[in-house]
């Protein structure tokens, strides 16, 4: 078939049903759409509803939401501060202050990003953090892997992460706080019910101890842990594993969507200007972007060596540099809260082979998650450092064929150069733009009263 020429736009509404014979013919624009451009422009939106995630039977539950929002403001559950305010660096406290982060300390704003630390390209929470803080807007349309390396392949699952890795506390200080603070919400919501053990004056308390971890080798909360029945062990995992749901509850209703682009394929054709259609045009088509950035999330969710640069305070440096997703695998393997695991409501979700101890494929050295580009445009920084402040950056970064030094691993084979004119960098600008959807309702963002 011939190209659509000045109507390959207008043939995007064929997108919809609703929208044949339904625009004037004044409406044609001037780019040219080959039939399997439109295809490939097709399978980008618009986003529909998240899907339900059947590892978690609370994710929609309203009441779980509604704890899990309370939970992602609390700060009360987090440790002792290691690297505290300077007056310049966005601390959150004192160096040994606990109870000062919480979830929301590190996505702010309405499109959840970090806004506060200084430099913002990796995150001050309790300590300083060697990757940026990613935007939480959409993030339950991930169905297989979180996080910039995958740590987890349920967002339930991840959200427990940061606890025992970065918020200077562990799944038994969380449990016993929710037994302290949220007994009553927990309860009502979850079997069986929280430990009575859990009360400090209990009789049985020295069953939990105040902190205890699998995770903490020979440290004093891994002896703790290992010195725990295997049954009491389970009911600090498992209420733990609930704590995740119940912010997965919340997150799964910080959406966006009904971005000008979503309008544009369904037949608005007004809802983009002319050099964001030639930058969708280079997006399926010369740039090669959908090749990673795939589907209505624009993520194929699988992990790629672009060849970012180490660069940033805080960020890993020569010689290993960040390792990503050969790395995060390990945590992957041995984390309790997989889709596949005890905790899971629904064991027979199917997620990536694991591979087993010391058989890492070498290749994923350096490897980081393609993220998700909607709301793009409003999440800067960019990349695993944070240290790329615009999407023009970005999009130079990829027209040079990505990195050429201080990376873990090899880059991959996608990365080459794209040979752009500086007016088609800004056509793909102005294309990620229209990814903007509209803002999560204000109400999910304040913070419940009582905290």
């Amino acid at each position: 078939m011939q190209p659509l020429h000045r109507v390959g736009v207008m043939s995007l509404a064929w997108f919809t049903a609703a929208c044949l014979g339904c625009q004037d013919e004044t409406a044609l624009v001037d780019e040219v759409f080959t039939e399997a451009e439109i295809t490939a422009v097709r399978a980008l939106g618009p986003l529909p509803l998240p899907s339900v995630d059947r590892t978690n039977k609370y994710g929609d539950d309203l009441k779980a939401a509604q704890l899990g929002q309370r939970l992602f403001f609390d700060p009360g559950y987090s440790g002792p501060i290691v690297v505290g305010s300077d007056g310049s660096n966005g601390g959150l406290g004192t160096k040994g202050e606990s109870g000062k982060v919480s979830c929301r300390s590190c996505h702010l704003g309405e499109w959840l990003i970090d806004s506060r630390s200084k430099p913002n390209g990796t995150s001050l929470g309790i300590d300083w953090f060697f990757r940026n803080s990613p935007s939480l807007v959409n993030v339950t349309y991930y169905e297989k892997q979180f996080g910039w390396v995958g740590f987890n392949d349920d967002l339930w699952g991840k959200n427990l992460i940061p606890a025992e890795f970065v918020m200077g506390t562990d799944r038994s200080g969380i449990v016993h706080y929710l037994y302290k603070k949220y007994k009553a919400e927990y309860n009502a919501l979850f079997v069986p019910p929280l430990p009575d053990a859990l009360d400090p004056q209990h009789a049985e308390a020295a069953r939990f101890p105040a902190l205890a971890t699998p995770i903490a080798g020979d440290g004093p909360a891994g002896v703790a842990w290992r010195a725990m029945k295997p049954e009491d062990q389970d009911a600090v995992n498992r209420a733990y594993a609930n704590f995740g749901k119940s912010l997965a509850a919340y997150e799964r209703l910080l959406i966006s969507r009904n971005s000008p682009f979503d309008r544009y394929i369904t037949g608005e054709l007004s809802a983009i200007s002319s050099s964001a259609k030639r930058g969708l045009k280079l997006f399926v088509g010369k740039a090669a972007c959908s090749a990673c950035h795939s589907g209505p999330t624009f993520s194929d969710e699988k992990f790629h060596n672009t060849g970012v640069p180490q660069v940033g305070d805080h960020v890993l440096k020569a010689p290993d540099f960040d390792p990503g997703r050969f790395g995060g695998i390990d945590v992957y393997r041995t984390w309790d809260f997989k889709a596949q695991g005890l905790y899971s409501d629904d064991r027979t979700v199917e997620r990536e082979a694991i591979p087993a101890a010391g058989a890492v494929d070498t290749k994923l050295k350096g490897a980081f998650r393609s993220k998700g580009l909607r709301n793009v445009a409003m999440t800067a920084p960019y990349m695993h450092t944070g240290h790329m402040l615009t999407l023009k950056e970005v999009v130079e970064f990829y027209n040079a064929g990505g990195g050429t030094r201080d990376f873990a691993g090899t880059k991959d084979n996608l990365m080459k150069p794209l040979n752009l004119s500086a007016a088609e960098i800004t056509d793909l600008v102005a294309f990620l733009q229209t990814l903007t959807g509209e803002p999560v309702p204000a109400a999910l963002l304040q913070v419940p009263s009582g905290l």
